[in-house]
């Protein structure tokens, strides 16, 4: 599908959503990807006129639903559909309400449809435990800050949690470092797989001036996270894994010379990679955590009044 007949189909699927003008633009944005403000200004004024005629023209009787999805798409199986022949939903090739309601609990169903991962119930509790532990709510979090700012002005929910997400979804907050970190892991033992010591590795890292996501905190300081991260790497018996073991051994080597520290982003990491889950999976997981405390933010002035 060419870029503009992919934007114009998202922004269509927006508008048969309701979304309002600044949604609809944040989708045909995000359609785009530009690399920097002013190539997003370019490329979405180059559009406008398309854009504009196909918000002129309505939502009509568009269908619900996205295009046809090109070949290579349509090789795989979806990961999730409605069945109303069954009067059920279909994830992964189970059935919601059917096999898995009532017998997986959320975060065990979120790592099969996120992951593909079918995670014992032990397993699912610990990512209950992990998204209690990463709750941080101080509104001078910057992704957090935007949100409660946006939601004081009566912007509406879904304008302060988009703006809210905006700003976490970035290399240097909450689930990107995860997976990148776990990327990183895997730098590091095709290294040592190859003959190369640790120190040697992470010394050519530190000579090259790469800033390693999962290491270090911005502006807080060290992560009061990571010895509770560790209570619950040993409560349920996580804490042997390799990937486990090496994130320990590079928190070592950092914290050898200098102040730098692994932080909870770099554990999570490796936890969620011994259990099989992939970086960008991991991500995505993590960000159910994340996206509580911007929709606690967003709706907070609002709600304190009603409880006052």
């Amino acid at each position: 599908m060419a870029e503009l007949d992919l934007v114009l189909d998202n922004v269509r699927l927006a508008m048969a959503s309701g979304a309002d003008p600044s949604m609809l633009l944040t989708v045909a944005l995000a359609s785009i990807s530009p690399r920097t403000v002013d190539e997003a200004f370019q490329r979405l004024e180059a559009m406008k006129p398309e854009i504009l005629a196909l918000v002129a023209a309505g939502p009509g009787e568009q269908e619900r639903r996205p295009a046809e999805l090109d070949a290579e798409s349509r090789a795989f199986p979806e990961v999730g559909q409605m069945r109303p022949d069954l009067g059920d939903h279909e994830v992964r090739g189970r059935l919601l309400f059917g096999e898995l309601l009532g017998r997986k609990s959320f975060f065990q169903l979120a790592a099969l449809a996120i992951a593909g991962l079918d995670l014992s119930a032990e397993e699912g509790q610990f990512l209950d435990d992990s998204g209690v532990l990463t709750q941080l709510l101080d509104p001078k979090i910057w992704p957090l800050a935007v949100a409660r700012r946006i939601g004081a002005r009566g912007a509406g929910l879904a304008h302060a949690l988009v703006a809210g997400l905006a700003c976490l979804c970035t290399p240097r907050m909450t689930g990107l470092p995860v997976g990148a970190f776990m990327r990183f892991l895997e730098r590091v033992e095709v290294r040592i797989s190859r003959g190369a010591p640790l120190e040697q590795v992470l010394d050519e890292v530190r000579a090259q001036g790469e800033r390693v996501p999962g290491i270090g905190r911005p502006v807080v300081g060290p992560d009061e996270r990571v010895p509770e991260i560790k209570k619950l790497a040993s409560r349920y018996r996580l804490d042997s894994g390799a990937s486990w073991r090496l994130a320990l051994a590079i928190d070592e080597y950092f914290a050898g010379r200098g102040k730098v520290r692994i932080n909870s982003a770099g554990l999570q990491g490796a936890l969620l990679r011994d259990l099989g889950f992939s970086p960008t999976a991991a991500s995505a997981l993590c960000m159910i955590y994340f996206i509580v405390p911007v929709l606690a933010n967003a709706v907070y002035l609002e709600s304190r009044e009603r409880i006052i």
